[in-house]
């Protein structure tokens, strides 16, 4: 189903970067042509950005120049009117549009974070991913060396809304995580804890995969299961999920295959019943050749 066979070097122990792995996303799903576009888009970017690094700063931090200037001149920012769009998941629409969601515009952040020798890294925040910054002020290795990690020290001014390039208070963070878990959510240290580079990418799987299906693009959307496959090939619930879209595509056997399987893994699951009918229907079903 896929276009390229570059998810083959996706190895769980050693993956590339987060960028390359966003272009990889690209050529998988649009072929080689769209990645070459934005890698041209994101050296432009670089470049112009690195113009901006080289002006006389005030005084400001490498950190604070950076933010100041992708959020400000240069255009990047949250795309609030169309959040489900699929353009806001793609790093090429991204670095073409310069607009996005917060996890798709952290992936942007952290990369060119990784290119001014910025120390940065991702936090999977319920419901808003968001980029921890650090400078002279708030070195990475005095806080990995605290005994114990200080909530008001993890969460308080180095933190950094991907969406908005603003920083975040205490407070506002308390907010995020009310919005995304109810009013009775405490954030605690270990919400802030930094992403590994495999769930990063997984979550921005899972939104890319989440707004094919939200516009019933469903050859896309397996395309991004299938990626989401070769990364946790053992996990019954994406092999649930790409049983429904092989279902949409009217590839009936495999839908059932994907569906056993799930049902082997979770016979207690609430689904594995429903499931369990819905396979045995796939199984008459004659089969559908693309």
């Amino acid at each position: 189903m896929l276009n390229s066979q570059v998810s083959r070097s996706w190895q769980v122990d050693a993956l590339p970067s987060l960028m390359t792995m966003a272009l990889d996303i690209v050529e998988s799903l649009y072929g080689l042509p769209a990645r070459t576009r934005a890698q041209h888009d994101l050296a432009q970017l670089e470049a112009e950005l690195a113009s901006y690094m080289a002006q006389d700063s005030e005084g400001m931090l490498p950190s604070q120049q950076l933010l100041a200037a992708l959020y400000g001149p240069m255009g990047l920012v949250g795309d609030w009117e169309q959040f489900f769009a699929v353009d806001n998941c793609l790093m090429d629409r991204i670095l073409s549009r310069r607009r996005g969601i917060p996890v798709s515009m952290a992936v942007l952040l952290l990369h060119l974070c990784e290119h001014f020798n910025i120390e940065a890294e991702g936090i999977n925040f319920p419901g808003h991913f968001l980029v921890r910054v650090f400078d002279e002020l708030t070195a990475k290795d005095s806080l990995e060396k605290s005994a114990e990690i200080n909530l008001e020290r993890c969460a308080a001014s180095q933190i950094i809304d991907p969406f908005s390039g603003q920083r975040l208070s205490h407070h506002h963070i308390e907010l995020l995580l009310r919005g995304a878990r109810g009013n009775l959510a405490k954030l605690s240290a270990k919400h802030l804890v930094a992403a590994e580079p495999l769930d990063i990418i997984l979550r921005l799987l899972d939104v890319t995969k989440a707004s094919f299906i939200h516009h019933k693009h469903f050859r896309h959307a397996l395309m991004c299961s299938q990626l989401l496959i070769s990364l946790r090939p053992d996990c019954p619930l994406e092999r649930r999920d790409r049983g429904f879209l092989y279902e949409q595509l009217e590839c009936h056997q495999l839908a059932s295959e994907d569906f056993e399987y799930f049902i082997e893994q979770c016979p207690d699951d609430p689904l594995a019943d429903v499931l369990q009918v819905q396979a045995l229907a796939l199984d008459l079903l004659a089969p559908v050749l693309h």
